[in-house]
């Protein structure tokens, strides 16, 4: 009986990395005796929003967690949650989680909030693209839209455009809106990836996705772990902050110059290849949750 009267709740809003999120599951529930409760739900905002409320009513639920792949019919979930469940903490910020669901919009509130990260200069029109690549300048185009379902992440990468022409060609089928350019630096042979748990930081190695080289061998593919330079992890960690999510990763490439540039963000990654990564961040939910006693004594009630 007294487990289950000082059983924790938290809700999980979550339809990407299944597998990984089942480990954290299953090591809050065993360690520090937390149970999540599915939140995420299908369907119209008031159907959406009346499940939510009919959950936090049965649970008292002290913190949420959104984990989702990039869709339109996300809004209507975050619009539920601002009405339903508006002074729940979210592990993540609703506004860092839509924020990394478009490459434009991360890569603005870095070059406005975290000058001294540096990062490939991005364009944002076509127009901008095309003059830039007209006077020299080598332009990547990606997709602008983050973890789209179902779409290796391979295609998420249009193309490299050395010339007008090309950009013309690469970006013919597409609409402007869907689409991001960003400043080319070369082909790297290897992209780094840090992942970010609160001030616990680690970086990895992993192959340039563009030079889609299916001849590795099992060795090549080993995500070896490589230190990373205390100005970079500063900036990295204040990046973080002004995003206002505690869990993160990005991946980064050093230039010809040996100068690392952040190159992606990405809210909740998988941590599939951080094997501490699930204690480590089991052990911060644990943490954020106990730092706020009053949550725990008085369940924040829904609106009505």
């Amino acid at each position: 009986m007294s487990n289950k009267l000082n059983r924790i709740y938290i809700g999980v809003i979550c339809n990407r990395d299944l597998e990984v999120f089942e480990q954290i599951k299953k090591f809050l529930s065993k360690n520090y005796n937390i149970s999540i409760v599915n939140l995420y739900r299908n369907g119209t905002e008031a159907s959406i929003a009346k499940y939510i409320k009919k959950k936090l009513n049965k649970y008292p639920i002290s913190l949420i967690i959104i984990k989702l792949l990039s869709e339109d019919s996300n809004q209507v979930i975050y619009n539920a949650l601002d009405k339903i469940a508006p002074k729940i903490p979210l592990l993540n910020s609703l506004k860092s989680v839509k924020t990394c669901e478009s490459r434009r919009e991360t890569f603005r509130l870095i070059e406005q909030k975290c000058k001294k990260l540096k990062i490939p200069q991005f364009f944002q029109s076509t127009y901008d693209a095309y003059k830039a690549c007209s006077n020299g300048k080598k332009i990547i185009i990606k997709l602008d839209t983050h973890n789209i379902p179902y779409l290796p992440k391979n295609d998420r990468i249009i193309g490299v455009a050395k010339n007008p022409i090309q950009l013309k060609n690469l970006i013919n089928d597409y609409k402007e809106s869907s689409l991001f350019f960003q400043e080319y630096l070369g082909k790297p042979d290897i992209i780094y990836k840090i992942y970010v748990v609160d001030r616990w930081a680690v970086s990895i190695t992993s192959h340039n996705r563009l030079q889609r080289n299916e001849n590795l061998s099992p060795l090549d593919l080993i995500h070896i772990r490589v230190p990373i330079e205390k100005q970079l992890k500063r900036g990295i960690l204040r990046l973080g902050r002004t995003f206002r999510m505690p869990i993160f990763g990005i991946d980064y490439i050093i230039n010809k110059d040996g100068e690392p540039y952040v190159v992606d963000v990405n809210d909740f990654p998988s941590f599939r290849n951080i094997p501490e990564a699930v204690s480590l961040i089991s052990d911060y939910i644990y943490n954020v949750i106990v730092t706020r006693p009053q949550l725990l004594k008085v369940p924040v009630k829904v609106k009505g």
